[in-house]
């Protein structure tokens, strides 16, 4: 058999699109030689006729049950395959016998990359993703410009007697029209890889109720969707930790609350954002449950409360008119007693995230040395990258009490 019709039978049994190049990761080198070992047009995906003693399908379940070694009545030893003993079916109705959702009838074979559909699920744990503003990128960096300084306007009196002058765009007393210049930056999104590897037996993947593989699915995304939400509030920006967060980015607005935290330090917090990005819709606060807590009992000068839980009109809570985003990442054992957190705020149409390649989960039951001890590793990966435009429209409120 020819390259392209083991493609094209390996299509038929896996409902899947190959290439060389996808072939070369769903089978390993010996099933492909024993493949290309038979006659051309002899081989179909499907069940044995009578008579037969293994169809296509069957042989790659095989293939799987016998991958920590002994013998097999079909196969005999997993280092010498016999071609011959790969019984061709023909004829009758084809009737796939693998399953991708199923890991003992094919499920291990195939790679699974999922990212439209997975991103959704990184966005239900990622509470500082679903503020900013997510870019796709077409490669590991990507630069924007950005305006670190406006323009401004100017009146101009009529012009009266303007013999002799040379206009240089800087008298507008004479009525010359003033030069006004922009100032320009940059802000560059790097795209670095989070990734989480379990390993798990075959046995394991074939007899678990619920599936194992749906129950890592969900672990995977929860999982990153975390480690995303700790970098982008806490990131170091080194070698192992390597996305810089809002904690060493902040600088500008770098608040402390006083010592008996009070609702006008949460006013300073929103209003340090508002003061950069005056034109700003919302001003989002980001806390800990138990940050949370102690705003539900602040109460401004006239006994109202600054904090207001989730209405028919509002769909979430908020403190002092502003969307309250609740974060289990924001560290709490914080100051000298272990016993304070953070706040906070930010104009997030000035944050970014960048989405290099979404949540990806791969299997590969063939990849040592998981193969030689009968199990299969899930590898769950995304390539991400943060950023802010302007670190001036963000704060951050310190020596909040937990209790």
């Amino acid at each position: 058999m020819e390259k392209r019709e083991i493609i094209e039978v390996m299509e038929e049994a896996l409902s899947a699109a190959l290439n060389e190049e996808t072939l070369a990761r769903v089978v390993d080198k010996r099933l492909t030689e024993s493949l290309a070992a038979l006659p051309a047009g002899s081989l179909k995906a499907g069940m044995p006729e009578s008579g037969h003693k293994v169809g296509f399908g069957q042989w790659l379940k095989d293939m799987v049950a016998i991958s920590a070694g002994g013998h097999h009545p079909y196969l005999g030893s997993p280092d010498k395959l016999n071609p011959a003993d790969l019984i061709p079916v023909s004829g009758g109705t084809v009737a796939k016998d693998l399953s991708e959702g199923t890991g003992s009838a094919g499920g291990y074979l195939v790679p699974t990359s999922q990212s439209k559909e997975l991103i959704s699920l990184v966005n239900n744990f990622s509470v500082m993703q679903k503020l900013s503003r997510e870019v796709p990128m077409t490669s590991h960096q990507v630069t924007f410009p950005t305006l670190t300084g406006g323009l401004t306007a100017y009146w101009v009196p009529e012009a009266t007697d303007t013999e002799g002058l040379t206009p240089d765009g800087t008298h507008q007393e004479d009525g010359e029209k003033v030069r006004s210049d922009l100032t320009l930056g940059q802000m560059s999104l790097t795209a670095h890889t989070c990734a989480v590897k379990v390993v798990v037996s075959n046995q394991l993947l074939a007899d678990s109720d619920p599936s194992m593989d749906g129950i890592l699915k969900g672990l995977f995304a929860e999982t990153l969707g975390n480690a995303l939400d700790v970098a982008i509030l806490r990131g170091a920006g080194t070698s192992t930790d390597p996305i810089t967060g809002l904690v060493n980015k902040i600088t500008t607005n770098a608040l402390s609350a006083g010592v008996g935290f009070e609702w006008d330090d949460v006013i300073d917090l929103v209003h340090a954002v508002y003061e950069n990005s005056p034109n700003a819709p919302e001003v989002p606060v980001i806390g800990h449950s138990k940050a949370e807590k102690i705003l539900m009992k602040l109460k401004d000068n006239d006994s109202r409360y600054i904090y207001e839980g989730p209405n028919r009109t509002k769909g979430m809570p908020t403190v002092w008119g502003e969307p309250f985003y609740r974060n289990g990442n924001i560290l709490t054992n914080l100051g000298g007693g272990s016993d304070e957190t953070r706040l906070f705020a930010g104009d997030f149409r000035y944050a970014y995230v960048g989405i290099r390649a979404g949540l990806v989960i791969r299997t590969n039951p063939w990849s040592n040395p998981e193969f030689s001890y009968n199990q299969t590793a899930f590898v769950a990966e995304f390539r991400v990258a943060f950023n802010v435009a302007h670190e001036n429209r963000f704060a951050m409120l310190s020596g909040v009490p937990t209790s």
